[in-house]
């Protein structure tokens, strides 16, 4: 039961963090706020007066693989205050409950529930100097660059500066007080157990130029502190990234990131026997969006997508999956999105990802003119041929071929009114070469609502 409640957990958590880069997210949020991680009141409040408020998820998902038939509702309720405490700082605090029911699970209707409690966020912002240099102390969501490395709750510190020579942002925070079934930085048996526990400290350096357009630098170390038992596993890494985005024109936006991942892991050699490696590994993330401004508001999109492989990994999820000589594995703390049904992991991959989005109902009443339909397709190849990809699979055994397969994802979302939203979300994976011929398709649906109170 525990191993569904983290998988399910892992596939609707929310990841609220604020991207430099949106990607789609499985289950969209209200708009609460504009910045749904630290919302504030609309208005300025007096000092001490509290402004709250809430919203409710409620969501059906079907996942169908060649090992797996499950079906499940996940219901995750937030609540959130905040108040100012003295001129420009405030507190924001917000609690969240996360309800499992698995409906089937490989045909048999069973009686599993879980229900998971936590404190998502608990964070004090404190201007120093007229805003201009920021204090951020608390749980929180900390996002490193793109939010491929990091983009994850944990309890720490942040220092924000903004100057005319370009904006800073350092931090460091801490994940083993996080709920540990509700702790996404696990990468061995005893994290999963009693919650990872990991230090992450990042500064970053970022300058706008022609406009509307940023480069940026930064640098994440990570260092593991979970107590060992007979198998080492610690996993220690350090990122150094740049990145830019920004605007073509008034219709072509863009973005891209390279990641160069160091440190080191333990390889298993033989039952009961580890070695220290050394971490040489690399990401780059791209892509393009392309609006008109016409009837139906649509878009196209394209991204790019790749992390390292290594010719004699077994895993690239746990820390120890790596065999002999150097650990050339992309890991990451962030996130990726690359498509509902495979939902691979960015390690050994590469990703070509095109799509299309638009507003169907745009010239039919206001209530249902907002709904808009998106398409992805998405084309997978391996980097390392004799080694497995990165996927969220059990029991399927990969091939030594490059050739992963396709997919093709459907989004549905429709803001009804202020405090209402439905969505839907549909994923086809087809096995490519990569699989033992015969293996079926992927199916992933998820339905939900999103209610703001």
């Amino acid at each position: 039961m525990k191993k569904i409640l983290l998988l399910f957990l892992a596939i609707v958590t929310v990841h609220c963090g604020t991207l430099l880069f949106a990607q789609e997210e499985y289950i969209p949020l209200p708009d609460v706020a504009a910045d749904p991680d630290l919302a504030v009141a609309e208005k300025p409040l007096q000092p001490f007066t509290l402004n709250y408020g809430g919203w409710i998820t409620p969501v059906v998902i079907d996942q169908r693989t060649s090992d797996t038939d499950l079906m499940a509702s996940v219901t995750i309720a937030r609540i959130w205050l905040t108040t100012t405490l003295w001129s420009g700082a405030s507190l924001y605090v917000r609690v969240k409950d996360s309800y499992l029911a698995v409906i089937r699970e490989d045909d048999v209707d069973i009686d599993n529930t879980s229900n998971v409690f936590d404190l998502d966020i608990a964070a004090v912002t404190i201007p120093v100097i007229k805003n201009n240099l920021r204090l951020v102390l608390g749980r929180k969501y900390y996002v490193t660059g793109a939010g491929l490395v990091l983009n994850g709750r944990g309890d720490g510190g942040e220092v924000q500066l903004y100057t005319r020579f370009g904006d800073f942002k350092a931090f460091g925070m801490y994940s083993g007080l996080l709920n540990k079934d509700d702790n996404p930085y696990g990468l061995s048996s005893r994290d999963f157990a009693d919650g990872a526990k990991r230090i992450f400290a990042s500064a970053q350096y970022s300058k706008d130029f022609l406009y509307n357009n940023t480069l940026y630098m930064y640098g994440l170390i990570e260092i593991d502190r979970q107590d060992e038992d007979d198998v080492k596993s610690d996993y220690d890494a350090q990122y150094i990234g740049a990145g830019v985005k920004g605007v073509i024109s008034d219709k072509l936006t863009y973005y891209a990131e390279y990641v160069y991942q160091m440190g080191t892991s333990y390889a298993t050699i033989a039952p009961g026997v580890e070695e220290e490696n050394d971490i040489k590994a690399m990401a780059v993330l791209a892509g393009l969006r392309y609006y008109w401004n016409v009837a139906y508001k649509p878009f196209i999109n394209l991204q790019y997508a790749y992390g390292s492989g290594d010719k004699d990994a077994t895993s690239y999820s746990d820390a120890t999956g790596n065999t002999l000589n150097d650990d050339n594995r992309f890991m990451y703390f962030g996130t990726f999105i690359g498509g509902f049904a495979l939902r691979p992991q960015l390690g050994n991959l590469h990703v070509i990802r095109p799509g299309l989005g638009f507003s169907p109902f745009y010239k039919f009443g206001d209530r249902i003119k907002a709904m808009n339909l998106v398409f992805y397709y998405s084309y997978y190849m391996k980097d390392e041929k004799e080694s497995p990809i990165g996927a969220a699979t059990v029991g399927e055994k990969d091939l030594p071929e490059r050739f992963v397969g396709q997919a093709v994802d459907v989004m549905l979302r429709w803001p009804i009114y202020y405090d209402l939203s439905l969505f839907a979300n549909y994923g086809l994976f087809l096995p490519g070469d990569a699989y033992p011929s015969g293996t079926p398709e992927r199916h992933f649906i998820m339905t939900g609502v999103n209610i703001v109170f």
